[in-house]
């Protein structure tokens, strides 16, 4: 799994914790993310995003504008 593979290299174990689970609600804008406790979700996720979401959003607390999700009540 990319993500558990690039918080390991990071040396983020023991702050950064990476669940695997099934449909969160948008399963259509997949794959998603969602990072806590920020609530910050992620839509189309590919691998190749996967450094760069850990280390923007995970170690410099920046989220990834580019990717974040866009509720359908939040479209402007």
């Amino acid at each position: 799994m990319r993500f558990l593979e690039t918080v390991e290299q990071k040396g983020l174990q023991e702050t950064v914790k990476v669940t695997p689970c099934g449909c969160l609600g948008p399963c259509d804008n997949g794959p998603m993310i969602v990072v806590y406790p920020e609530g910050v979700w992620y839509a189309y996720v590919t691998p190749g995003d996967v450094e760069e979401i850990v280390e923007s959003h995970a170690v410099q607390g920046k989220p990834v504008q580019r990717l974040l999700y866009q509720w359908p009540e939040q479209e402007t």
